[in-house]
């Protein structure tokens, strides 16, 4: 299986214990998802539309826009590796330093020109769709 290249995200959906689906930053996320052949990695992934910071560059933000923006927004690089049909993200910086020196593991399904990487977190099944750019 290629990896290696820029994928597009189609889809970040979660379901709970319950059964019930949600989608972190709505049904038209945005997200770039990069591999390169030396074993680097990227993540990025936004909510569409998101408005620019007011003031921004002038000094006059307001303090509630960053916030937004943060909770609207996730970032993370690193190092990878594949492991018996998964795949492990070695975080090396992120937007939320919690993030930071962690090893995201994921279920990995690849066919073709799609990618989908799954996992449990907090007892909420995670599956991000991805589309070779």
């Amino acid at each position: 299986m290629d990896l290696v290249g820029a994928w597009r995200l189609v889809e970040w959906r979660v379901v709970d214990a319950g059964g019930r689906v949600s989608h972190p930053f709505g049904t038209d996320a945005t997200g770039l998802l990069c591999y390169t052949p030396d074993g680097h990695m990227s993540a990025t992934i936004a909510r569409a539309g998101r408005a620019p910071l007011p003031g921004a560059g002038r000094g006059q933000t307001p303090p509630e826009a960053p916030a937004e923006a943060f909770t609207s927004f996730l970032a993370y690089a690193g190092r990878y590796e594949v492991r018996q049909g998964h795949i492990a993200h070695d975080v090396e910086v992120a937007l939320d330093p919690a993030l930071a020196g962690t090893v995201q593991v994921r279920e990995l399904n690849a066919d073709g020109d799609r990618l989908v990487l799954a996992a449990d977190e907090g007892g909420r099944w995670h599956t991000l769709i991805w589309e070779r750019s």
